[in-house]
């Protein structure tokens, strides 16, 4: 079922590709010889990953896609196809995060988080499901969360869009068991350099403790090459061994929360929260003029 070992000369759609770890998988995807479609908002972004990735001598194509406009999806597929031939590989990698307490959390943002992160992913598998079917080859690739797995405080719709992603990870590996298509959930952690987490950094100066570790991004993207080769149905990238203790956290769900806090991660949530608003507050100040 679903292992890809030779990938030279597949095609690929990756959403998320003008920045962040989209730019380290696209790289990576196409050193396996795999040609791409790259799908972001950025134009200009698009075009830079591109112009980096072109040493390794794959085609490459730029489609400029809201992924929450149903519409652009369609028209990310069709151009895909008919750029680079039958979509081998998909890799759902677009996403959005935010960090407030859930009374504070702004409505609009909650649904674009849900539509980014949970609806663009499963409305494109289901576009391009059934030709990987009929040709008997192919491969989705849901980058998710540890959030996802163990949640994270003070991101509840983040946390729940990427737990989502993940069960519809391995509901779909279930309904393709006695098929040669796959499907792999890939869940980081905190990356540094690159991703959500170095945004966040950069914004806020918050670092994360060393009992949760961080990850280089360049693991990320290796995770990826290898999901689809080997058919992992679920590959968590972190330095610090983080699964017994969301094994432990989904198997005693009552003392959830405490192990947040052991570990950091609700003083952690806390600082970020702040943060921000010390930030907000900064920028809402009227401007004084200086004699």
């Amino acid at each position: 079922m679903g292992a890809m070992k030779d990938l030279r000369g597949a095609n690929a759609i990756l959403t998320g590709a003008s920045r962040g770890l989209g730019m380290l998988m696209a790289d990576a995807l196409a050193a396996e010889g795999i040609n791409l479609a790259l799908a972001a908002r950025s134009a200009d972004g698009l075009e830079k990953v591109r112009a980096d990735v072109a040493s390794h001598d794959v085609k490459v194509v730029c489609i400029p896609t809201d992924v929450s406009d149903h519409a652009q999806l369609d028209l990310l597929v069709t151009r895909a196809s008919e750029e680079l031939g039958p979509i081998d590989i998909l890799v759902n990698n677009a996403g959005i995060e935010a960090t407030h307490p859930f009374d504070d959390y702004p409505p609009e943002q909650i649904v674009r988080m849900i539509e980014v992160n949970l609806t663009a992913p499963m409305l494109l598998t289901r576009k391009l499901l059934p030709g990987m079917l009929r040709r008997e080859r192919g491969h989705i690739v849901n980058i998710a969360s540890l959030a996802g797995k163990g949640g994270f405080p003070y991101q509840a719709p983040y946390a729940s869009t990427k737990a989502a992603l993940v069960m519809f990870t391995h509901v779909l590996r279930a309904e393709l068991v006695d098929t040669p298509v796959g499907c792999s959930v890939v869940c980081p952690g905190f990356v540094a350099d690159e991703g959500m987490y170095a945004d966040m950094q950069r914004q806020t100066g918050v670092r994360a403790s060393r009992l949760l570790g961080v990850s280089k991004p360049e693991k990320v993207a290796e995770a990826v090459v290898k999901a689809i080769k080997t058919n992992a149905s679920e590959l968590i990238v972190n330095p610090s061994p983080m699964r017994p203790v969301i094994a432990m956290a989904q198997l005693f769900p009552d003392v959830a929360p405490r192990v947040m806090k052991t570990f950091g991660v609700l003083r952690l949530a806390r600082r970020v929260v702040a943060a921000q608003s010390a930030e907000r507050t900064e920028a809402e100040q009227p401007e004084v003029e200086r004699p």
